[in-house]
């Protein structure tokens, strides 16, 4: 039998009702005599409450209990959805990340999925039994949880599709496709039939929510098709699959930006990439870094990141002086992602073209402009730029047109 793997994120399943609506869902699925592995989210602002509620308890959470708290999300979903299967006729078994044989490393917070043991879900799908699994979550082994961090119910998903050797794994939420901008802030955005796995990685890395980027990975090292579909709609989504099944020649692939982020602005006679090797050994990698002038730099970091980059930077004192100032927060970055590295060198005409103020454009990674803005601006600019680099239906603008 034909084996999906679906996955319903915290908007669809926000209510009973939409509850009840993803279950129909299932369903269908199975009475078109498919095998079927269910991968839940948190109802949805549950996990953004449970966080807020740690808060009340202490300004810096236990990194371990914050785990175990946050679980408890996908675990209520589980269960729901297990029962509302039942309730209509559907023999259902819900499981936890470690009863589906998730198993993690120890890293509270953003641990990584080292492998999947299939049994436990393939003796129930061998009885006839739909499989619902708690998303985000795993085992390091003994008793313990661990979360997968934001989206990690994307990776959970995909994973276990790669470990069953799924036909295909579909990823449910509240667009129905990858876009080439945000289409629901973005005039104009464009929906992708299909893409490869290497566009949908860029595209997630720097700020498309649709999927995460560990989850596309995952898929691509299994060899499984990812479909991004709409949990309220029959519409068709958006196909990933590898580079050599799909082509297209578009040097921009879309239009994305990230927000909550800050400025840290370096002074000192630092090797920066001393100082970024250091970096990556203790901290979350910076999102962008701007040369000033001399040998002043203005990193940028996500807001979160602040209080740990400055302990870490007192380390290079006599060397290295930081600061920032009253005004670096409230920052965002607005990302053209191309192709390649090659297709972004061939189009740096096109960027004197753009209507933006000299000294916005910083350096973060090879294929993409990234343009550091005032968070308040991002989407304005965001438009410009998607309407510049969009402005035919099917040909994104490149240098040489």
């Amino acid at each position: 039998m034909e084996l999906v793997v679906q996955k319903y994120g915290g908007t669809s399943l926000q209510t009973a009702e939409r509850m009840a609506q993803a279950a129909d869902r299932i369903i269908k699925e199975t009475k078109k005599g498919r095998q079927v592995v269910v991968v839940v989210s948190a109802m949805g602002s549950t996990t953004d409450d449970l966080t807020a509620l740690a808060g009340q308890v202490t300004t810096r959470p236990a990194a371990r209990e914050l785990d175990l708290l946050l679980s408890t999300g996908e675990q209520v979903s589980c269960a729901l959805m297990a029962m509302a299967l039942q309730a209509r006729g559907i023999e259902a078994d819900a499981l936890t990340g470690s009863q589906a044989g998730l198993e993690t490393d120890a890293t509270y917070g953003s641990s990584i999925v080292k492998s999947v043991d299939p049994l436990p879900i393939r003796q129930r799908l061998e009885e006839g039994k739909v499989v619902v699994v708690s998303g985000f979550q795993g085992c390091p082994g003994g008793h313990e949880v661990t979360t997968l961090g934001r989206g990690g119910s994307d990776t959970t998903a995909a994973v276990l599709a790669a470990a069953l050797k799924a036909a295909r794994c579909e990823i449910f939420t509240d667009v129905d496709g990858v876009y080439t901008a945000d289409p629901g802030t973005i005039k104009g955005a464009q929906k992708y039939e299909e893409m490869d796995f290497e566009s949908l990685s860029a595209l997630a890395e720097l700020g498309a929510s649709v999927v995460h980027p560990r989850a596309a990975e995952a898929a691509k090292s299994g060899h499984i098709p990812l479909v991004v579909r709409s949990s309220f709609t029959e519409q068709e989504g958006t196909t990933v699959l590898p580079a050599n099944a799909r082509t297209y020649a578009f040097p921009v692939i879309g239009v994305t930006y990230e927000t909550g982020l800050s400025h840290l602005s370096i002074h000192g006679s630092m090797d920066m990439k001393k100082l970024e090797e250091e970096w990556k050994e203790t901290l979350n990698p910076w999102k962008a870094v701007q040369h000033t002038g001399g040998c002043q730099y203005r990193i940028i970091i996500r807001d979160e990141d602040v209080y740990d980059t400055r302990s870490f930077l007192t380390r290079f004192r006599g060397k290295l002086a930081c600061r920032v100032s009253e005004h670096a927060t409230g920052r965002a970055l607005v990302h053209v992602v191309f192709k390649s590295g090659e297709e972004k060198q061939n189009a740096e005409a096109f960027l004197q073209q753009l209507p933006l103020p000299s000294g916005v454009i910083v350096q973060s990674q090879p294929h993409v402009w990234s343009i550091d803005v005032a968070e308040n601006h991002r989407v304005d600019v965001c438009q410009v730029l998607h309407d510049y680099c969009m402005k035919r239906e099917t040909d994104p603008v490149s240098a040489a047109n």
